[in-house]
């Protein structure tokens, strides 16, 4: 009797333990990689650049932003809806937003 007892318990752990591995894994598959959380948020800003720029000229961005109390996305933005604006007469009207 004590070994089927035995043998009980050792089932259950082992069923405990594929369950325990199964649920990481469903874990593991459900976290997005940061990318995926940026592009996926729906009716938000979604698209993200990347720029090379002379140290010296992207400290001194950073700095008059910083006394402008501005993020440096937040200038961007700013300075890309300026350019937008000042060009969309090139633009057909079904193009602008």
């Amino acid at each position: 009797m004590p070994r089927k007892l035995l043998d009980t318990v050792q089932k259950m752990e082992a069923q405990e333990a594929i369950k325990a591995a199964e649920k990481k894994d469903k874990e593991k598959s459900d976290v997005k990689k940061p990318i995926e959380k940026i592009i996926s948020r729906e009716g938000q800003k979604d698209k993200q650049i990347s720029a090379k720029i002379n140290m010296q000229v992207f400290n001194a961005f950073t700095k008059i932003n910083r006394i402008q109390g501005l993020s440096n996305n937040s200038a961007i933005n700013m300075i890309i809806t300026k350019y937008v604006r000042e060009n969309k007469s090139l633009l057909d009207e079904d193009d602008y937003i």
